[in-house]
């Protein structure tokens, strides 16, 4: 994308997040008085049990998603190990929020495991797999969940969600996975273009390093498996946090409401998700027919839990890091590529 293009996308999103987040604080009852009053009655009244449990959930999440990854690795045995792969998850998610887009952190990921193994192909097709099997998995759990509850979800942003990563994951599925999708992409590229053709061998040898894994059932399988155990883990999650201001709030209510908020919250249309986030909570716990007040409250929470999650990214980066400017080194890898 070019320099000016990307410039105007960025300023688009970022009004996106600025006008999502006057709707949601609107919505939410900030700027009315009896309203406001019950905001701050709900966050006054948190239990700090549910508080405390929803803290460490992140931890699971992560750890689920660096196992994940890991176990893909182990098919080619390339795995520098768990714990280094859940390190550079958690810096990743610190990417995730300092750059203005949410595949930051996948960046910084293939960066470090290409350093660490020398094969920054083999990285960028774990980290591939591990991102496109668990899209994957939230498209069919979002898709149950709304054709079960089709009556409550019967919804415009609800329907364009599943439409837009639903035609994503196919189009991406059939660009790396299948040959003659990069061979038609190959032939209506003008060749004029200069680079492409490097591009397109690069293209070429990571789809080759993906489709190893297809031909690993034993793997995908357990992809799949951890995939459903990370949304397992979401739906807990979501729960929790909504439990922490309103005791009333059901694991039922969860399980129907998570997948959708996640589906919503996934939409590339704002920085970071900032503002859709917030406005997935209160749009969908309030179809469930729980008030603004819980959605916005459950939405701070998880918004804190991001923060949080990022600085402990940010404590671990110089450790990964020893002083080098990661930044600065995928800029130079991605010139010279």
């Amino acid at each position: 994308m070019k320099p000016a293009k990307l410039r105007a996308s960025h300023l688009i999103r970022s009004v996106v997040s600025v006008l999502l987040i006057y709707l949601v604080l609107r919505v939410g009852g900030v700027f009315d008085d009896e309203r406001r009053s019950e905001l701050f009655r709900m966050l006054s009244g948190t239990h700090l049990g549910f508080l405390a449990a929803s803290l460490l959930i992140p931890f699971l999440l992560n750890f689920s998603s660096a196992l994940k990854w890991h176990m893909l690795l182990r098919v080619k045995q390339s795995s520098p190990g768990l714990w280094p792969l859940c390190a550079y998850y958690m810096v990743g998610q610190f990417y995730n929020l300092v750059l203005p887009t949410s595949m930051g952190g996948d960046v910084v990921r293939i960066h470090e495991l290409g350093r660490r193994i020398e094969n920054r192909t083999e990285a960028v097709a774990s980290v591939f797999v591990e991102r496109f099997t668990g899209l994957v998995m939230l498209i069919v759990i979002a898709a149950l969940a709304v054709l079960v509850n089709l009556r409550l979800f019967n919804e415009p942003i609800v329907t364009i969600s599943l439409a837009v990563f639903g035609t994503l994951i196919l189009g991406i599925g059939w660009l790396v996975l299948d040959p003659r999708g990069l061979k038609i992409a190959r032939q209506l590229t003008p060749a004029k273009i200069g680079g492409l053709e490097r591009l397109f061998l690069k293209l070429d040898q990571i789809q080759i390093a993906v489709n190893d894994y297809r031909r690993s059932p034993h793997a995908m399988f357990w992809a799949a498996i951890n995939s459903l155990l990370f949304y397992l883990l979401a739906i807990l999650n979501v729960w929790v946090s909504a439990r922490a201001f309103d005791i009333s709030f059901s694991l039922l209510s969860a399980v129907v409401a998570t997948p959708v908020i996640m589906l919503i919250m996934n939409l590339p249309v704002s920085i970071g998700n900032l503002g859709l986030l917030e406005f997935a909570f209160v749009f969908t716990l309030g179809l469930l027919g729980y008030p603004p007040e819980l959605g916005l409250s459950a939405a701070v929470l998880m918004r804190f839990k991001t923060l949080l999650d990022a600085g402990y990214g940010a404590m671990l980066h110089p450790l990964i890091s020893r002083g080098r400017s990661i930044k600065q080194e995928i800029a130079n890898q991605a010139s010279t590529d």
